[in-house]
């Protein structure tokens, strides 16, 4: 009987997960301003205003996924001993919780999950946590790259952009103690996992080469809307790692809301008209928008499909009794 109650309980909570997952996707892409796509078309070729949208939200797309490599690196490094789709199913539901209205409903499905796979709390507390400090110190350091673009081409900003990746890939338990650092100041309790030198260096590979490929949507747009294709290079791809690593430090704003448009108009500005600079960053944030729509909806479905095909088998032939 008592069994018979948490398969009731699972049930509705999925459920749950799932409409209000729906809803906030529904009413997300509904509150996209399509404004400056029209803008652009009206200055540009309409045919070459589409070509460009299309193909940056597949460069945008194959970024996330990217990001999606670096966070399975940690989850497995962790002691996750799971397939691929397991884990990818924890990550895409993790990744869609900020659309959905209020975020807690995802957070009881996560433990849940976790519990399946014998993955407690504060180990998958621990894969975010790892997770996010990775994003942030490779963002940071390929933001640094910018430098020679903004700043009359002093190029010695492109040699100090390589020094944290090289001092992570040498020493990468430096993460771990800085993690445990940042908690002592602010007065947290240390962090109960760390993540081994092989699998911070996967991460942290993965995690770069997410930046790399994700920041060139940004230098489509700007090229297809006038911007000198090798001035604006670095300003574009570095910059959009500067922008949205500005986004996430700020938590006073929803997801970056605000803060990520301010610096890309920084670096675009010197590239553009700010009359041209402005439409291609709007159309830059409905870019990620939609790709993360699409990259985690859709990864979602297809992780689920993938985890149910692989263990239905396993549980219909399963001994009863």
């Amino acid at each position: 009987m008592r069994a018979r109650w948490w398969r009731l309980a699972n049930h509705v909570l999925t459920a749950a997960f799932v409409v209000a997952l729906t809803v906030g996707l529904v009413l997300f892409v509904r509150a996209q301003d399509w404004t400056p796509v029209a803008t652009l078309a009206a200055r540009l070729d309409p045919v070459r205003v589409t070509a460009a949208l299309t193909a940056a939200l597949l460069i945008n797309s194959a970024g996330l996924l990217l990001g999606l490599a670096s966070w399975r690196a940690l989850f497995v490094d962790l002691g996750a001993a799971v397939d691929r789709w397991t884990a990818y199913r924890i990550f895409f539901v993790g990744f869609l919780a900020k659309f959905v209205p209020g975020r807690f409903v995802a957070l009881p499905l996560l433990l849940r999950m976790g519990k399946e796979i014998e993955v407690g709390p504060v180990r998958l507390a621990g894969v975010f946590l790892l997770s996010w400090a990775v994003v942030a110190m490779t963002g940071t350091t390929v933001a640094l790259a910018a430098g020679p673009a903004l700043l009359s081409g002093a190029a010695g900003w492109l040699l100090l952009a390589t020094v944290p990746l090289v001092v992570l890939f040498v020493r990468p338990d430096l993460l771990n103690r800085g993690l445990g650092a940042s908690a002592r100041l602010l007065r947290r309790p240390p962090p109960q996992v760390a993540a081994s030198p092989a699998g911070l260096r996967r991460a942290i590979t993965a995690q770069s080469l997410s930046w790399l490929v994700s920041g060139h949507h940004l230098w489509l747009l700007a090229v297809a809307a006038g911007a000198p294709p090798l001035r604006s290079y670095l300003i574009c791809v570095a910059g959009f790692a500067a922008a949205t690593v500005a986004g996430l430090v700020v938590v006073v704003a929803p997801d970056g809301l605000g803060v990520r448009e301010a610096v890309l108009m920084v670096g675009l500005a010197t590239v553009l008209p700010v009359t041209v600079a402005t439409p291609v960053v709007l159309v830059s944030r409905l870019v990620c928008a939609l790709s993360e729509v699409a990259v985690g909806g859709g990864g979602l479905l297809v992780a689920q499909y993938m985890h149910r095909r692989r263990v239905g088998p396993v549980e219909r032939a399963a001994p009863v009794g």
